[in-house]
């Protein structure tokens, strides 16, 4: 029996339910055997609804996918060119506007995260990102684990606060392949351009700001003269650093840039970082002189380097009145370091908050008190620390803080941050290697004396150089194997 289909029925077989079909007028299907032992057939070239939904969200995804790669990537070239240029407005925001550099670093992210996505091969990372990956997380998770185990058994949710302000760990995943991937030669000099033109910038902000507003001549559009000094600690070393590989007019920017670098430390007036960049200087030549240069050479150039700066610091402190107490009183501590009626109270302030911190780590050495805690925690410890520091939130020492805050467990996961960049790129070239020796060098010497962490410009500065001398590390650019002269 020959039944003739009419045109968009449907049909059904087993339960499932199949879209119209249309025929053309006339269109036939033998159907007699199969109604013959009742069994209801879909139609001749009927599709079943799930696969059209399947088809459907396929064709979104096609379209975002062919969208992504045209308007957002582009050619190869096109968007390693646009990662080189965000890497020097990165670098070129954080010192002196600390706060854009971490919202143009977050942005970076995102468009990594877009990479993670639609190209597959931007989630296959090298051992050595796992490497990072792993102890960056794990550093995180301790210290939110302790954190939030503390409020849960106070009854509050104080610890959310304190797992966000350490989260920006968490960015650094997708943007360690992609930009690995994109990575190409001339990122160098981008890179070291930005970190130049940072501090020369900074420099600018609060030499112009000086004459209207005080907060800004010491802490730029940073907000915080600690932070300011951090990114001219930072960004000055990598100056250093560079200036012994590039020639011509990079090298003059390079210097121009460390010279701002040490004019931003000294208008912030914190002393601690000027202290760290001294130091660091040192052992980097000592290190660097060793592992590649030779010592001669190395320390000589230290000298050189050691008479400028003291003659900045000199016509800076004649400039400055208020830099010119703050020296004065360092010399004042130091000539006597416990006595009284010296009016540096700063060295002996510490001393009572780290005498405080330890009592409290040895009340809990195992799981700590908590980030949120550890002020809490030091003046159960000590009456002179709960009269006199009621408004502090840490212990103006990166390592006690997180000691009292985790626990054993929290130091050594704060020690594996600072060392695992230096593991990893321990025999890379030289350009790159040096860069991860300023950048450790320079947190572990802040570290004791300000909060190393739990900030947002203090991590992503950190979290950017790490990032971006993991994209360096596998571009194979000519640099000289000696000093250049």
């Amino acid at each position: 029996m020959m039944r003739s289909v009419a045109r968009g029925m449907s049909c059904n077989a087993g339960g499932a339910q199949y879209a119209p079909v249309r025929f053309t007028r006339g269109a036939a299907i033998d159907i007699t055997g199969f109604a013959a032992i009742g069994v209801r057939v879909p139609c001749m070239g009927s599709v079943p609804l799930s696969r059209i939904d399947s088809e459907r969200n396929v064709g979104l995804s096609a379209s975002l996918n062919s969208f992504f790669w045209r308007y957002i990537h582009g050619s190869h070239e096109g968007a390693s060119r646009r990662w080189g240029k965000a890497i020097f407005v990165l670098f070129l925001l954080f010192p002196g506007i600390g706060s854009g550099g971490s919202v143009w670093l977050e942005g970076m992210w995102f468009v990594a995260l877009l990479h993670w996505f639609f190209d597959p091969g931007s989630r296959r990372m090298t051992r050595d990102e796992l490497k990072l990956v792993g102890v960056f997380a794990a550093y995180v998770l301790i210290m939110g684990a302790f954190a939030f185990t503390h409020a849960a058994i106070q009854g509050g949710n104080s610890g959310l606060s304190v797992f966000l302000t350490n989260s920006p760990f968490l960015l650094v995943a997708p943007l360690l392949p992609v930009l690995r991937r994109a990575a190409r030669p001339g990122w160098s000099a981008l890179f070291f351009a930005g970190a130049a033109c940072g501090p020369i910038l900074a420099a600018l902000i609060v030499t112009i700001a000086s004459p209207y507003s005080w907060e800004l001549h010491r802490a730029g559009l940073s907000g915080n003269p600690l932070i300011l000094a951090l990114g001219g600690l930072v960004t000055g070393l990598l100056c250093l650093h560079g200036a012994l590989f590039f020639r011509g007019w990079m090298r003059w920017l390079l210097m121009a840039g460390a010279l701002a670098a040490v004019y931003v430390m000294l208008t912030s007036g914190s002393r601690g970082p000027l202290l760290s960049f001294g130091i660091v200087t040192l052992l980097y030549a000592l290190i660097m002189g060793y592992r590649h240069f030779g010592l001669g050479k190395m320390l000589g150039r230290l000298v050189v380097l050691i008479v400028v700066l003291a003659g900045i610091v000199t016509v800076f402190s004649r400039y400055d009145p208020y830099i010119a107490k703050r020296i004065d009183f360092i010399v004042e501590r130091v000539s006597n370091p416990v006595g009284g009626g010296v009016a540096e109270s700063s060295i002996l302030t510490r001393l009572v908050l780290y005498e405080g911190g330890l009592r409290a780590f040895l009340d809990n050495p195992l799981t700590g008190h908590g980030r949120q805690n550890v002020l809490a925690a030091v003046k159960a410890q000590s009456d002179e620390v709960a009269e006199r520091f009621f408004g502090y939130t840490h212990l103006h020492n990166g390592y006690l803080t997180d000691l009292v805050a985790s626990g054993v467990l929290g130091l050594l996961s704060l020690i594996a941050v600072l060392a695992m960049p230096l593991i990893v790129f321990w025999n890379t070239r030289p350009l790159v290697f040096g860069s991860v020796l300023c950048l450790v060098l320079a947190y572990g010497f802040y570290g004791m004396t300000n909060l190393l962490f739990y900030h947002d410009v203090a991590t992503l500065l950190f979290l950017g150089v790490v990032v971006v001398c993991n994209a360096l590390a596998g571009v194979g650019e000519v640099e000289p194997d000696r000093l250049s002269d």
